[in-house]
């Protein structure tokens, strides 16, 4: 488990794990970070990209980002990932408010 973990046990970037960045050398790579947590469920290659695209889009990560991470030539492939939750939406809502509201305050 040492040679995926940081220092500060944070996980190292899966590409440093190894000189090979094809599919079936990022699979291994994969199982062998699922196997150290203790995942055992079986999880395809494409199941991991699209459980991360998601997640990082709900957090916040700029849907260009997502596509350059991912290695997308085009946004539109990306924007697969992008559903709009209401969770999300409702987020997004607020975060402009926020600042639209910040921006008016001096406006009396």
């Amino acid at each position: 488990m040492k040679d995926i973990l940081h220092s500060d046990g944070c996980l190292k970037d899966l590409w440093s794990l190894g000189s090979s960045k094809n599919y079936w050398s990022m699979c291994k790579k994969l199982k062998t970070v699922m196997t150290a947590c203790g995942i055992e469920k079986s999880i395809s290659y494409h199941c991991r990209r699209h459980s991360f695209a998601t997640l990082a889009l709900s957090k916040g990560m700029p849907i260009e980002s997502v596509s350059h991470v991912l290695g997308h030539t085009n946004i539109v492939t990306t924007q697969i990932y992008a559903k709009n939750t209401s969770q999300k939406l409702n987020a997004d809502l607020t975060m402009l408010g926020d600042k639209l509201n910040a921006s008016f305050k001096s406006i009396k």
